[in-house]
């Protein structure tokens, strides 16, 4: 057997780096810099990399006589294929490598990683329809001439024997989400990271096959920008479509100047000149000091009703026939905008009250319900406006009392699987909260530790409604259900395309149906879709929906608070 030692573990990497031939040797080698420099030279040159770190390892370890058979539970990585733009691996689980074809044995906290030789003789016997679960994500690569190309890498999965292929699919979307959760910037640290990964877990994979390959232009896929991925980016330059949608945020309320200035971090000259070109549009107009978001599907009806303050009174005082039983309450505008295009014999009123405390109902028929529309005010992450967007629903309730279902509805992001087509869902696609395990997550602080300085969860709040009516429809309602819904979606936007004429109502670009994941150092990788090829327009899921309330109290308490809280999500 062969004595772990530094010299026989992986971190020869950075010797490797100081000693390159001459042909590769570049002032930019740094040792203190290694992946990124070779990164950064030899990304589109995988062949040469590997031959050299392969040839070089070789050179400077010798096996001879120190060993015949490695035993233990061990993981092994096999070159398959090398070419300049096309190399394939395969890392696997072996209980013994033979002596005449192990290249490196891993030391230290890699002990029990094995890199074979390439023999170019043996070949591959590799097919794609073999694996139990496959994947791929693109990338962005620069070479030494400052060229960007596109590289894919495929992963193909075998599972061990008796493991469900349920089960598997999660392991591996699991394993996925770990590996690029921080993408080495390199191949060999990418390969030794996947190593790893087997070997300390995910003993459900027997293998994993990697497929290495630069696309033609014509293949390439689109690759987001990575700002649109940066929760963190600063606003640099403000638009008449920030000052709008601040406002839009803060309806029924209205909100002074001063404020909106204070939300933009702008002068109230610059907000100012953009208000009164919205007001010009008809947007936007000003009640007292205070600027309001015009609704100009109703606008005549609201400007009358905000002059009455006892409308809403009235109307939750008359005839109990007349009395809505449904509650549908939303957070954006255009979200109201949609709500109330399917609303029939509707009217809107307006309860304006300066300050703050406003309310905004849109009362009308949605097939045979009663059905009464209002939407929260959200501005800033204080707990007045927590306060405030509570309070709001409370009022609801106590002028509707004859309220039976509340329905929160509106635009919400969902978590991908990569793995799983049945548990994936798209632009477009529906969910509806249910019990599997809770209909509803809530987020609302995190548990941090004072002695550690770390965040060590979530602290949640579960709710569950008694009454499952809307579950069983979703699960029993099969492709009759998607029908009616997408016919319904049609209908909703030709009626809100007719009336609201600020706003254009269409679904995106199907370009724009990405699967991207921002990962390190400002990159973004791209997946196709579990369920790439479906055809039928948007399906309906069933599912938990979770919220989270604002962290931003801890940004100065602790440091690195954005890695930390990462973590705390992944695990």
């Amino acid at each position: 057997m062969v004595e772990n030692h530094p010299k026989n573990g992986f971190a020869m990497c950075h010797t490797f780096v100081g000693t390159l031939p001459t042909q590769y040797d570049t002032p930019k080698f740094r040792m203190g810099s290694w992946r990124e420099t070779l990164f950064f030279e030899f990304s589109t040159h995988f062949q040469r990399v590997f031959s050299v770190f392969l040839k070089f390892l070789s050179e400077n370890i010798d096996f001879s006589g120190k060993m015949t058979t490695i035993k233990g539970d061990l993981v092994v990585l096999t070159p398959l294929k090398q070419h300049a733009e096309h190399n394939i691996v395969k890392i696997h689980r072996e209980e013994t490598a033979k002596s005449d074809k192990v290249l490196l044995i891993g030391g230290g906290q890699h002990a029990g990683l094995i890199v074979n030789r390439f023999d170019e003789k043996i070949g591959y016997d590799f097919a794609e329809s073999n694996a139990d679960v496959s994947l791929s994500f693109s990338v962005h690569l620069t070479d030494k001439e400052q060229k960007q190309v596109q590289e894919k890498r495929s992963l193909y999965f075998k599972l061990r024997k008796n493991v469900d292929l349920d089960v598997g699919r999660s392991v591996v979307h699991k394993f996925f989400r770990n590996l690029l959760s921080n993408l080495p910037a390199d191949y060999a640290s990418f390969m030794k990271r996947a190593m790893s990964l087997l070997h300390k877990e995910y003993t459900e994979i027997a293998e994993v096959i990697i497929d290495y390959k630069i696309v033609d232009e014509d293949e390439q896929v689109a690759i987001p920008d990575a700002t649109q991925y940066d929760s963190g980016s600063e606003l640099e330059e403000v638009t008449i479509g920030h000052v709008q949608e601040i406002l839009e945020h803060a309806y029924p309320n209205g909100l002074p100047t001063s404020t909106i200035s204070e939300c933009l971090r702008c002068s109230n000259e610059e907000t100012l000149e953009f208000l009164e070109e919205l007001k010009t549009n008809g947007i936007v107009r000003i009640v007292g000091d205070e600027w309001i978001r015009v609704d100009t599907k109703k606008v005549d009806e609201s400007i009358e009703a905000h002059r009455n303050a006892n409308a809403a009174s009235a109307a939750s005082t008359s005839g109990q026939g007349d009395q809505p039983t449904v509650a549908i309450i939303s957070c954006l505008f255009v979200e109201k905008q949609a709500v109330d295009a399917l609303i029939e014999e509707s009217s809107t009123i307006h309860k304006y009250k300066s300050g703050g405390e406003s309310n905004v109902y849109t009362l009308g028929r949605i097939g045979s319900h009663r059905v009464v529309a209002t939407k929260l005010a959200l501005i800033g992450d204080s707990r007045e406006a927590i306060t405030s967007a509570g309070s709001i629903t409370t009022r609801l309730l106590g002028n509707f009392q004859n309220i039976e279902h509340v329905f929160i509805v509106g635009v919400g992001g969902a978590v991908p699987h990569f793995t799983d087509a049945s548990l994936h869902a798209r632009l477009g696609d529906v969910i509806v909260s249910a019990s599997r395990p809770h209909q509803y997550v809530y987020a609302h602080d995190l548990l941090f530790d004072r002695i550690t300085e770390q965040i060590t969860g979530f602290a949640i709040r579960n709710w569950d409604s008694e009454d499952k009516t809307i579950e069983r429809i979703v699960e029993t309602g099969g492709q009759e259900l998607v029908d009616s819904w997408n016919s319904a979606t049609e209908e909703a936007i030709r009626l809100l395309t007719s009336s609201a004429g600020d706003v254009e109502w269409k679904a995106p670009p199907e370009s724009t149906d990405v699967l991207a994941m921002a990962v390190s150092k400002g990159n973004v990788v791209v997946m196709p879709h579990p369920n790439e090829n479906r055809q039928g327009g948007a399906e309906i899921h069933l599912g938990t929906v979770g919220a989270m309330s604002a962290m931003k109290k801890y940004e100065n308490a602790i440091g690195g608070e954005e890695d930390t809280l990462g973590q705390v999500i992944d695990d």
